[in-house]
């Protein structure tokens, strides 16, 4: 029988990395990464967000990116004695909007953008860990029946087969981010600003019975309406908002054909209270964290990025970057940040060449390697090492408006262990991939 699950814990984990980045932020933030991951010196528009520094080695004038971008992404997870789940998440849209305004020697911006979060996860057919709540707790509650399993044998019936479950959730993470840079010669120059987040979460999950109708007249009416009491009821109703401010800086140097970016963001302390308004005792002890009242911690941890970009000839260029996530400083739910054993760093290569006077053409190739634990991974929520690969394209329209499309797919590495909670050899697999579309007006 197929049940249908969205796990709130696994959208709390997935939806904070349904996108490229670390396990709490969404990197990809404009079409220019998409297609070029190696953003970490640069000097456009998109660098009010990965090099705000570099800002000031632009153009006078007023600098706006609209961007947007389509996710999809599957997740399988392979269970000893359960069988294969599989989990599909689709966002439609991603949008970004960025504003540089350039005035001599000073830069001024503001960016809005999802920095976390932003997707959910759909198992159409339930994932380990909610099958082994809820069947070992109906086992327990059928057993005080005393005729039940008798017959529940006789129909060649298991637990699992007695009700379907739906969990819906989402996460979104709102970032407003506002700051200066200052061009301090005609080589260096110097960032500050802050990032407001407003974190946003929603969780509902129901039960219903699945009992065939022509039980009734084997169980008798009164078993089989007691049995589908039981099987009809809301296991999780639950609302989370929570806020946190990121302070930024930076700086640039600049020497003729070449660049070099540095930016820091500070961990950022959020907090989320939950407002429930309902929630089942069998998945209260299993999720406390949804416990109504009850605070979590969900920072988004300290980020370091530094890139280098060098352009041989006007019309080829090359950049490098490292990013490290100081996720053991941070505080994750459940304390999640104790089961790691070392930061997750990124390395970030890009390549671009210009064919044509107003046509730019971008490769790009990411490796993220993270420090998780087995105890770590889980079907809740689990991440995974990967190579990313991206490419696209940009067309100047005009001397002010240029548009650009890319595509990018990352490709993760399977992990195999014993699950914490179910005890099963568990195998964890994934897919993702992006395509966007940008619009840039310089004026």
């Amino acid at each position: 029988m197929r049940h249908t699950f969205i796990s709130a814990g696994a959208v709390l984990s997935l939806a904070s990395t349904a996108f490229a980045g670390g396990l709490m932020h969404n990197t990809n933030q404009s079409i220019d990464f998409v297609r070029n991951f190696a953003q970490d010196a640069s000097t456009g528009t998109q660098a009010v967000y990965y090099n705000p520094a570099g800002l000031a080695f632009g153009m006078d004038g007023w600098h706006i990116a609209v961007h947007n971008q389509t996710i999809w992404q599957t997740r399988t997870i392979t269970a000893d004695g359960l069988g294969e789940y599989d989990g599909e998440a689709f966002v439609p849209a991603m949008p970004s909007l960025m504003v540089d305004l350039h005035r001599g020697s000073w830069n001024a911006f503001a960016a809005f953008m999802v920095i976390g979060g932003g997707g959910s996860v759909e198992f159409d057919e339930g994932v380990p860990i909610i099958d082994a709540l809820l069947g070992s707790t109906l086992k327990a509650k059928l057993g005080t029946n005393k005729s039940l399993p008798g017959l529940m044998d006789q129909y060649g019936l298991s637990t699992t087969d007695l009700y379907s479950a739906s969990f819906t959730g989402t996460q979104y993470v709102f970032g407003g981010l506002l700051g200066g840079t200052y061009q301090i010669s005609d080589m260096f120059s110097v960032t500050i600003g802050a990032r407001i987040n407003y974190a946003v979460n929603s969780y509902k999950g129901e039960m219903e019975s699945s009992l065939d109708p022509e039980l009734e007249n084997v169980l008798g009416k009164e078993m089989y309406a007691g049995l589908s009491k039981q099987l009809n009821q809301t296991l999780l109703d639950c609302e989370q908002t929570g806020w946190g401010i990121t302070p930024i800086i930076g700086a640039h140097f600049h020497y003729k054909n070449f660049d070099a970016g540095v930016k820091y963001e500070h961990n950022t302390s959020i907090e989320v209270e939950n407002d429930t308004k309902e929630i089942a005792d069998d998945v209260a002890m299993a999720l406390p964290q949804f416990i109504d009242g009850k605070k979590s911690d969900n920072d988004m941890p300290g980020f370091l990025s530094v890139g280098l970009a060098f352009a041989p000839m006007e019309w080829v260029r090359a950049s490098v970057g490292y990013h490290l996530y100081l996720d053991k400083f941070a505080d994750y739910p459940q304390n999640k940040e104790d089961m790691l054993d070392k930061d997750e760093k990124e390395f970030v290569f890009g390549f671009e060449v210009d064919p044509l006077q107003k046509l730019t053409l971008s490769l790009g190739v990411q490796r993220t390697l993270f420090g998780l634990t087995d105890e770590y991974v889980e079907d809740l929520g689990y991440n995974l090492n990967s190579w990313s690969f991206g490419g696209g394209f940009a067309v100047k329209i005009t001397d002010y408006f240029k548009v650009q499309a890319g595509y990018m797919i990352t490709l993760y590495e399977s992990r195999t262990e014993t699950d914490t909670f179910t005890h099963l050899k568990t195998k964890y697999e994934r897919t993702s991939n992006n395509v966007g579309i940008g619009f840039n007006l310089d004026i």
